[in-house]
C-alpha cells in the first residue's frame, strides 16, 4: 500500500490553520503528499513551504483551476512506480482516524473498482452531504442519501460517480482513463470521468466504513461568485453532454433548459437568482458552441 495524495491551494490564508490541522491528523496514512499551488502570492507560499516541509510542492505560474492543478499532481504521482493509489483531497476535508486506509482496503476489494470515496458528512455532523451520484433514466445526475444518517445507508455500494473533493483511485485508473479534461477548469469533471472510465471497464463506489467531513470553510466577505459558478456549471454540463451522451443528451439538455426556466420564474424576485440564471444560460450557449475559454477567470 503506497498512497499519494494531492491537494490544491490558492491564497488560502483564511483556512490555512484548519488545513494544517486536518493534514496532521491523516498524514501518517499517506506515503506521499503533493501540493499544487495555483499561483498564490509569495507570502502565502512561504507559509505553505514552512509548514508542509515533507510535502512535494508544485508551484504553478497561473491558475489552472481544479482540473489543471490536479493533473499536475496526478502526473507527478504516476512517476513513482511504487504508488498504487492516488487521492484527491480538498484542503477543507476532515477525515476520521484510519478512514484513508479503510478506503484503500475497499478500493482493492473489487478488481473492477477504479475509484472510491468515503461517505461525506456535512460539517461536524452525522448528516450525509454526499454518498455518491447516480443517473436517473434520462441521464440526470442525483446526489445519493443527502441528509440521511450514516446508520441508515448501505455499508458500500456502486454509484455512477463519486465526489471530486475526496476520492481515491487505483493508479491503473489514470493510466487507462487518462487525466482530467483541463478545458473544464472546475465543476462537472467527475461526470466527464464517469463516461470515460465506463468505456475502460471501471466502476466507482462508496463505503461508509470510510468517513470524512466537508467543512466548507469559505473566504470571509468574498465577492459573489454565483455568476461564474453558474456559467461554468452550465457550460461544462452541455460540453459533456455533447461529448458523451448523443440523443439522450439532447433530451437532457431540453430538460435542463426547462428546469432552469422554471426556477427562474419561481425566484424572479431575487436579483442574485436572476443573475445566476442568465449566466447559466450563457454557459449553456458557450457549451453548445464549444467555447471553453477560461481566461475571464484570471
Amino acid at each position: 500500500m503506497k498512497i499519494a495524495a494531492i491537494t490544491i491551494t490558492y491564497n488560502d490564508d483564511y483556512k490555512f490553520d484548519e488545513w494544517c490541522q486536518h493534514y496532521s491528523e491523516y498524514k501518517d496514512e499517506l506515503s506521499k503528499h503533493i501540493i499544487v499551488d495555483n499561483g498564490s502570492n509569495k507570502a502565502y507560499l512561504d507559509k505553505v513551504r514552512g509548514f508542509f516541509k515533507d510535502s512535494i510542492i508544485i508551484e504553478r505560474q497561473n491558475n489552472g483551476g481544479c482540473t489543471g492543478a490536479y493533473n499536475d499532481g496526478i502526473s507527478l504521482a504516476l512517476e513513482d512506480e511504487n504508488v498504487d493509489a492516488i487521492m484527491l483531497i480538498g484542503n477543507d476535508i476532515k477525515w476520521k482516524n484510519g478512514a484513508i486506509k479503510l478506503l484503500y482496503k475497499y478500493l482493492y476489494s473489487n478488481e473492477k473498482l477504479g475509484m472510491a470515496a468515503p461517505v461525506m458528512l456535512k460539517k461536524d455532523s452525522n448528516k450525509i452531504e454526499s454518498y455518491g451520484v447516480t443517473f436517473n433514466l434520462i441521464g440526470i445526475p442525483k446526489i445519493q442519501d443527502r441528509n440521511q444518517t450514516v446508520s441508515n445507508v448501505d455499508k458500500s455500494k456502486k454509484v455512477s460517480y463519486v465526489q471530486g473533493g475526496a476520492n481515491m483511485a487505483k493508479r491503473t485508473f489514470y493510466e487507462k482513463v487518462g487525466l482530467q479534461d483541463p478545458k473544464l477548469f472546475m465543476y462537472n469533471d467527475e461526470m466527464d470521468m464517469y463516461f470515460r472510465m465506463k468505456k475502460c471497464g471501471f466502476i466507482e463506489g462508496v463505503t461508509k466504513e470510510s468517513v470524512a467531513w466537508h467543512q466548507h470553510i469559505n473566504y470571509p466577505n468574498s465577492k459573489d461568485m454565483s455568476a461564474d459558478m453558474a456559467y461554468l456549471n452550465g457550460r461544462n454540463r452541455v460540453y459533456i453532454i455533447k461529448r458523451h451522451m448523443g440523443v439522450i443528451g439532447l433530451v437532457m439538455f431540453v430538460y435542463m433548459l426547462t428546469l432552469e426556466t422554471a426556477v427562474f420564474i419561481r425566484d424572479i424576485s431575487s436579483k442574485r437568482s436572476r443573475k445566476a440564471y442568465f449566466h447559466k444560460w450563457k454557459g449553456f450557449m458557450a457549451g453548445l458552441k464549444g467555447n471553453m475559454d477560461n481566461s475571464f477567470l484570471d
